[in-house]
């Protein structure tokens, strides 16, 4: 929307209001692993000081209930009544992209060079913990300058990263531009998480940084970046950078009379180091890749990732399942350990009208296993009731489906209504006994909303 034209410079706005309706029904996330034949545990005494049993830690994934921690037995055969109990809420929501408002300034400095600055903060209307007297802080998410010539272009500030951005891009075109997908959280606000981000899509994010994109050389497209490096908090050993992360991405896109086809190839590059001050550090790094074809009123987009400590919701988050720590706390010598993550999405949508879109899509995402996670030791702290065990378990995969229909009122008018079920499964705990099955933990999501975009 442009707001004013005078002396070679415009002004103008854009953005977009969002409110759902999001119903959650489904099984709790499991918190705590126990041994199904717990003994108490006595002190020289004969007094109970606590259990034998195996408490086990699951590591990332999963929603909670929003009303305290829950256990999953380890045995089939156990008559404990540890119970992972169920979640039933209908929450009002901001969709996934938020409530949007961006203003931008450009001007035409020579015949060939455009320098454009943009803003856009994004709010979003859910309370965070259901808890009205939060304030709903706004969220500055870009706020960069761009210089466009026949030599490329520049963007230096904050903005959307390369590293996953086509998967992230096909999510939003083709399924979740008017909706809500995944909502992240059942007691928190939606923000954390939307469409298929985690289910096989990578959220690329938005991070301070410079990149450089070439030219367009018949369709073909090479941008490197530069960003500000991400730490990952309360690891100890993760803690510090040096350098800017590295990340960057070659696209080619085609257009022909009944549409158009992209492909895609990202990378990120990451040294993390220990805050004290050792020589312990760790790489993280990834590639992305995949692509998208519109023939017509069918579109289809194909993506996937792979990386060491990438992320398994956004890229370069602080993921519990990615990194493994406890080893090398104990001992100068170790350097952490990544655990390897991929993931594969699917999403077609389908415009018989223009008015009205059908859209489907389904994802997966995988934690690889370390070595380690299967080889049980003991802690020295517990003295002559230490159990051999392996003390977590990270989530193994996490799968998700969705589908929805959207009618357009208007060019700026949209209502959409769509189901999820999202699934997660972590591995089984070592050591674990004959008739231990995988906790798991699946429910079904259906949001209905309106977007207002300009």
């Amino acid at each position: 929307m442009t707001l004013v034209e005078k002396d070679g410079w415009t002004v103008y706005m854009n953005g977009r209001f969002q409110t759902f309706a999001s119903y959650a029904q489904g099984e709790g996330r499991p918190i705590n692993l126990t041994d199904a034949n717990c003994t108490p545990m006595l002190d020289p005494n004969g007094v109970q000081i606590g259990e034998t049993c195996n408490t086990v830690e699951l590591r990332g994934g999963g929603v909670e209930r929003g009303d305290g921690l829950t256990e999953w037995p380890l045995g089939t055969n156990t008559t404990t009544t540890h119970d992972p109990g169920k979640v039933q809420e209908l929450r009002i929501r901001t969709g996934f992209t938020g409530n949007v408002l961006g203003f931008g300034i450009k001007k035409q400095i020579t015949k060939d060079t455009e320098v454009l600055g943009y803003s856009a903060v994004t709010v979003g209307i859910d309370s965070d913990l259901r808890r009205k007297f939060s304030i709903n802080h706004p969220d500055w998410r870009e706020s960069f300058l761009r210089i466009t010539g026949p030599w490329g272009s520049v963007t230096a500030g904050r903005q959307l990263t390369l590293f996953s951005r086509g998967a992230t891009e096909i999510t939003y075109l083709y399924g979740y531009r008017y909706g809500l997908g995944f909502p992240g959280t059942i007691s928190g606000a939606s923000q954390s998480a939307a469409g298929s981000v985690g289910f096989g899509v990578l959220g690329n994010g938005f991070g301070a940084g410079f990149a450089y994109a070439t030219p367009s050389l018949a369709g073909l497209q090479l941008t490197v970046g530069f960003y500000d490096a991400n730490n990952i908090v309360a690891t100890r050993l993760l803690e510090r950078t040096r350098w800017p992360q590295v990340q960057s991405e070659l696209t080619y896109e085609m257009k022909f009379p009944l549409g158009m086809f992209k492909l895609f190839g990202n990378g990120l590059f990451q040294e993390l180091y220990d805050y004290e001050g050792t020589p312990r550090h760790v790489h993280v790094y990834g590639v992305g890749y995949g692509g998208r074809v519109e023939v017509g009123p069918v579109h289809i987009g194909l993506a996937g990732h792979w990386g060491k400590g990438s992320g398994v919701t956004y890229a370069m988050e602080p993921h519990a399942s990615l990194y493994f720590v406890e080893q090398a706390q104990a001992n100068e010598g170790i350097d952490p350990v990544m655990r390897t993550v991929d993931g594969y999405y699917l999403q077609a949508q389908v415009s018989p009208l223009k008015q009205f879109d059908v859209m489907a899509g389904v994802g997966i995402t995988r934690v690889h296993q370390l070595p380690q996670d299967t080889q049980a030791w003991t802690d020295p702290s517990m003295g002559a009731f230490a159990v051999p065990s392996v003390g977590f378990v990270t989530i193994k995969q996490q799968i998700g489906i969705g589908a929805g229909v959207t009618l357009h009122a208007s060019d700026n008018l949209h209502f959409q209504g769509e189901y999820f079920r999202p699934q997660f499964t972590w591995y089984k705990p070592v050591p674990s006994t004959a008739d231990t099955k995988n906790p798991e933990q699946s429910f079904h999501v259906v949001n209905v909303g309106v977007t207002y975009d300009f």
